[in-house]
């Protein structure tokens, strides 16, 4: 098996993770504030992580001048990217921060023409939209609505999450051929680990209830949907998408993530029997067009 197609395996086997990784978040936030979720997912990967290193399935090696020119990236990913997310959400609803998030390989080809110097065709920029489209449909149907009082900070701040994953898929694209995949991951991970644990303990502290921060821990549901978003959402999908970034470009992994889309309506009609309407089946037909697409169109 060649490079490329080892890195398209590793986007779609991210793009399948993240996919599910909605409805373990749903089931998360049932339990837990979005800090706390997000404290104790970056804990949960922290920890396995260690181990790993320890038993020696993993190795990591860095020196502080690595970690140091690796830092700037966890800011964007997953710092920036939660956080303005988080906040964004109390003033739009999910629908409305999907098509947002939808935009994200747009505005990665945009500055991976401008950074990387990453060339794509007007084939490949149509597929682009017209995946984007597809995602676009698929929320516009189920009734986002941007005319609230409160939609435009909302906006404003989904589109900051929406440009911090795309700074983070240039930044892994730049970083990605210094350092290996694990290492970058691990960095990342751990800043995460931090930061977020200070936040959700300052938060429970504030609010007089320290404990709040275990107690969902009690819980089989919660701690089988942290397990997933620490291990398999946050280290594994962090290590693939460096993966593919490196070797098929920015510009074309980034489209992946709208498959994430359709697999989350999958997810939610076999998991949690949600119903299926016309409108899902066109608007994967035409995300799964585009990715096709825009990928065909490369290898030409």
């Amino acid at each position: 098996m060649n490079e490329k197609t080892k890195a398209y395996l590793a986007a779609l086997s991210f793009s399948a993770i993240i996919g599910f990784s909605f409805l373990f978040t749903k089931i998360a936030l049932g339990y837990a504030s979005p800090l706390t979720n997000l404290a104790h997912r970056y804990t949960i990967a922290a920890l396995v992580l260690v181990v790993l290193h320890q038993i020696k399935l993993i190795k990591v090696s860095l020196s502080r001048k690595d970690i140091l020119s690796i830092f700037p990236m966890s800011f964007f990913y997953p710092l920036f990217f939660f956080i303005f997310q988080s906040f964004a959400l109390q003033y739009i609803t999910s629908s409305e921060a999907g098509i947002l998030q939808a935009l994200v390989p747009i505005f990665t080809l945009l500055l991976a023409s401008v950074f990387l110097k990453e060339k794509t065709s007007l084939l490949q920029k149509f597929f682009l939209i017209l995946s984007v489209a597809g995602v676009v449909f698929i929320f516009l149907s189920k009734g986002a609505n941007f005319g609230t009082e409160t939609a435009s900070l909302g906006f404003l701040l989904m589109l900051g999450s929406v440009l911090a994953n795309a700074i983070n898929n240039i930044l892994s694209k730049s970083k990605g051929g210094r350092y290996r995949a694990m290492d970058m991951t691990s960095v990342v991970i751990f800043v995460g680990f931090i930061t977020f644990n200070m936040l959700s303990l300052t938060s429970h502290y504030l609010d007089g209830n320290i404990l709040a921060y275990v107690e969902p821990l009690g819980q089989m549901p919660y701690l089988l949907s942290i397990l997933y978003l620490g291990i398999l959402a946050s280290i594994v999908t962090g290590s693939l998408s460096i993966y593919a970034i490196v070797r098929l470009g920015a510009s074309t992994v980034s489209v992946f993530g709208n498959l994430g889309t359709v697999l989350t309506i999958l997810a939610g009609a076999l998991i949690l029997h949600e119903p299926i309407y016309s409108y899902h089946v066109i608007g994967a037909t035409l995300i799964i067009a585009g990715i096709l697409g825009m990928n065909l169109m490369r290898k030409k």
